[in-house]
Order: C-alpha cells, then structure tokens, then sequence
C-alpha cells in the first residue's frame, strides 16, 4: 500500500474486498430484523478486514462500535466514511519490449495488446488486463512489482449453463465466459496444460476479483513449468 495525501492506494482486489463487506453490512440490514445477527455480521466483518488490513482495527474500531446497525443511513454513512480513505492503484504501463518478453507475440499483435493494455489502464481500476486476439486471449498483470502475463487458446464455448470464473469466483452465463488453456513444455520435452473457465469481459471480472492468486499462478504455468527443466 501506498499513501497519497492521506488515501491509501490499494490493489484493485482488496478495494473490492473491502467493498464488498461494507456492502454486505447494509444487505445484512435489510434482510434481517434480529439485531443479534446484524451485530455479530458486524464484528464478523470488521474481523475480517482486519486480517487483510493490518491498520483498519487501530483507526475504524470505534467507527464500527459507534455504529448500532440500528438504521440504513447509519450503516451507509460508515461505509462512505471507510471508502472515502481508499482509492485503486494503477497498473503500471509498459513498453512494447518487456512485453515481448512476456508474452512473446508477433509484432502487430503487440502493438494492438500493449496500446490497449496502456490506455486501459489510465481510466479503470484493474487486476489484470485481457484482450481477445483471434483465437487467444491474452492476459497481463502485476505482482509484486513483476509483470506477468500469458497467451491462452480459447476454447469454442457452446454451453449455455452458469460456469465459475477462475478468477473472480463468479457464475457467468453464455458469452460472458470462456474455456482457456495455458500450455507449457515440461523438461521432458512433452506438453501440458491446465484449462479453467475465465470471465469474456476483463472489465466485469476485474469488479468482483477479491484476490489476485489463481490469476497469478495460472498465468505463471508456463514459466514454472519452464523453471522447472
């Protein structure tokens, strides 16, 4: 986490973390009259984000013992107060030669993926970043300061019932999902490869991604499986 001018900047995937169990206090009041369940839905969630958030406890816990999840504006007005003090850190941008190394495609490809990643990137709050190339479907991110990124085949997807996004853990319908494969060569001079449905739509996924681990190891097979020869 970064600080800037008293808002920390998060990785997109703990700002919706965070998100997300805010929201859930004002659904858990709507849904539910019994003020021992709002209550213990209330420590539950400041439990959790504190797991994640190691300075959350020392600056909200008095904000959320304030808070008698007594009424809807009273919960709405401490989520405004927590997502006031946060705000997404940008992607960083790159060049078309560390993209190479990554991603390894052919030059007009690169240049459509790395301007459309770079332009991305200015004006929406990203995990990762994908893009439809004919038959693959190439994805960027960053982690721990390293850029890591694969090209996946996608598979013809023809089933129409909800299938989970590896990525965001969501159940996606029809054309909002997709079957892709990443493969690699092992040290044995032989192929293999793993296959999980993702989100079709990059900018949908990335609004409800929560953690960025099954991203990063599946875009890390390749190289892992490189690593070890």
């Amino acid at each position: 986490m970064i600080e800037i001018r008293g808002i920390e900047a998060v990785r997109n995937e703990d700002y919706n973390f965070l998100r997300k169990r805010m929201l859930r206090l004002e659904e858990s009041y709507k849904q539910s009259n019994d003020q021992r369940v709002r209550q213990a839905l209330k420590e539950k969630t400041l439990f959790e984000i504190c797991e994640r958030f190691p300075n959350f406890y020392e600056e909200y816990s008095d904000s959320f013992e304030s808070c008698k999840m007594s009424s809807l504006m009273e919960i709405t007005n401490l989520t405004d107060l927590v997502m006031s003090k946060y705000s997404v850190e940008k992607l960083s941008p790159i060049t078309e030669k560390e993209a190479k190394k990554i991603l390894k495609l052919k030059d007009k490809a690169l240049k459509i993926f790395v301007k459309g990643y770079n332009d991305a990137i200015v004006s929406k709050d990203l995990t990762y970043y994908s893009q439809r190339i004919d038959d693959k479907l190439v994805c960027l991110t960053k982690k721990d300061n390293e850029f890591i990124g694969s090209v996946t085949n996608v598979t013809p997807n023809i089933r129409n019932r909800e299938c989970l996004c590896h990525f965001c853990r969501q159940f996606r319908r029809g054309d909002d999902i997709l079957f892709i494969t990443n493969t690699a060569k092992t040290s044995k001079g032989e192929y293999s490869s793993i296959g999980q449905t993702v989100c079709s739509d990059y900018e949908m996924c990335n609004k409800d991604i929560e953690s960025s681990d099954a991203l990063v190891k599946f875009l890390r097979y390749k190289l892992d499986k490189e690593k070890d020869k």
